[in-house]
């Protein structure tokens, strides 16, 4: 293969390309580091308008330092050639990363936002608006650091604008209602596109879709924000509603900076950190936590009595030994049994808190959605009563498909929807659809066969809650058992 000099750059392989210009991978000779080259082919050199985007690209890297920011090494201007070196990121674009990955858990995607909020308000407070936020301009390394980079399209707010009123420039999925409108747009613009990477780092999918440009565009001028958790249900309630803030149509509901965004963000991942970091203690202190002192227990010795002869010190040692042995046991097991029950309490506040979530949406939102709320609470292993008497009033609502997907759900937890029963069979008699009338008929005969007295709780609280007694009963037997003949 030809070799491509532009010196004192070895043009290697090429990483990208665009309307702004080509990206190369290259070899610095003076120390054979590697960096990444710009370029503006020769053939679009005449562009003024885009050479004054390309240089002012060039001046804003260069006033920009920050660990979130791709650093920028200079460039000039060689043959008719203008062309700048920045810092070689390895690892790709996070648009690659999530065509791997997939959906993100939600910290992991918080992680990722406050990193791009850092870069964002550092831009932002040297009078910067990038206007062109997406996963594929921001590049990550190997350590899992993120850098924004392509700043073809970024704004000035002290200098003179490149675009014309009533022009748009940027990337359709990311894209604000304002700078859609070609009004001149203001940081608020960025944060709106973060909150449509927030989303499709969640979701594996931009906000708003469609099968044409036209319609993308008008999406995002007329559509609501749409929440995250439909598809995302271990998001909190508190990143979801940040994201739709973050989504909203005027400016000026949005959030005021990225900084505020970072610590709402922080916020809501201290306490993850601090389980986290606390869980590895758990043990470690299981002494101090239980009060018991540690007993070192080493093996007697064996002593050969001679005729009647008995070592009393040695018996009254063995005893007192044997006496703490038990009592070590049994605090160690009582210990592990509660922090079963504080695990067993925990998820259940996590499953009450995602069916709450869903119960709102059943309530509240459009007939689809409410359809999937009732299927996604037909997955649970148990549903509160509150739950059960919600689903109970979907079943008789004028929307057909509403009133399937709940009578189904009902079938599913027919021991817990007892109390249904004479309004279930109510709906069988009078509804004047086929297809419902013999879905309550279903749920009536479910409900019917459903006469197990555990019904109202759940398996699992009793499984656990059998196995701590069990437990216990063993540890009382077992320790009257082995002090009994001591204390004789």
């Amino acid at each position: 293969m030809e070799t491509r000099w532009i010196w004192p750059f070895e043009l290697l392989d090429k990483l990208g390309e665009g309307g702004m210009g080509v990206v190369y991978r290259a070899r610095y000779v003076g120390n054979n580091r590697q960096v990444a080259v710009k370029l503006i082919p020769e053939e679009i050199s005449a562009d003024t308008t885009l050479l004054a985007r390309f240089e002012r690209e060039l001046e804003v890297l260069k006033q920009l330092h920050h660990p979130n920011i791709v650093h920028c090494f200079g460039g000039r201007c060689e043959s008719k050639q203008r062309y700048y070196a920045m810092e070689f990121v390895p690892g790709g674009t996070l648009s690659d990363y999530l065509a791997h990955r997939g959906r993100l858990t939600w910290e992991t995607a918080a992680d990722f936002a406050i990193q791009m909020c850092q870069a964002l308000q550092h831009a932002h407070e040297h009078g910067v608006i990038h206007r062109d936020v997406k996963p594929g301009n921001f590049l990550l390394t190997k350590a899992g650091q993120l850098k924004l980079s392509d700043f073809g399209l970024a704004s000035v707010v002290s200098e003179g604008r490149l675009t014309a009123a009533g022009r748009t420039v940027g990337t359709i999925l990311y894209m604000a209602p304002g700078q859609i409108r070609g009004a001149p747009v203001t940081h608020r613009a960025d944060l709106y596109a973060l909150g449509c990477v927030l989303y499709e780092m969640l979701s594996a999918q931009t906000p708003f879709t469609g099968s044409s440009a036209a319609e993308v565009l008008q999406r995002h001028l007329k559509d609501p924000a749409p929440h995250v958790v439909r598809i995302s249900l271990d998001c909190p309630l508190e990143l979801d509603s940040l994201i739709c803030e973050l989504l909203n149509k005027d400016p000026e509901e949005r959030p005021a900076t990225a900084t505020d965004v970072a610590n709402r963000l922080n916020a809501l991942l201290l306490p993850s950190r601090r389980g986290n970091h606390a869980e590895p203690d758990l043990f470690s202190n299981l002494n101090t936590r239980t009060g018991l002192k540690t007993v070192a227990i080493t093996p007697l010795k064996q002593i050969k009595p001679r005729d009647s002869e008995v070592d009393l010190p040695q018996m009254n040692s063995r005893s007192r030994l044997s006496a703490r042995v038990p009592w070590i046991i049994a605090g160690t097991l009582l210990f592990a049994c509660s922090q079963l029950w504080i695990g067993w309490t925990q998820a259940t506040a996590q499953l009450q808190k995602a069916e709450q979530t869903w119960l709102n949406l059943l309530e509240t939102a459009d007939p689809p959605t409410r359809v999937l709320a009732a299927r996604a609470l037909g997955k649970f292993d148990r549903l509160t009563p509150s739950a059960i008497r919600k689903l109970g009033d979907a079943a008789t609502s004028p929307v057909l498909d509403v009133r399937m997907a709940s009578l189904k759900t009902l079938t599913q937890h027919a021991a817990e929807s007892r109390g249904l029963a004479a309004e279930l069979l109510h709906v069988q008699k009078v509804d004047e659809n086929t297809l419902v009338r013999d879905e309550a008929g279903l749920a009536v005969s479910a409900i019917q066969r459903a006469n197990s007295p555990f019904s109202v709780n759940s398996s699992t609280f009793w499984s656990v809650s059998l196995a701590m007694a069990g437990t216990l009963g063993a540890i009382g037997w077992w320790i009257w058992k082995t002090v009994q003949p001591l204390a004789q």
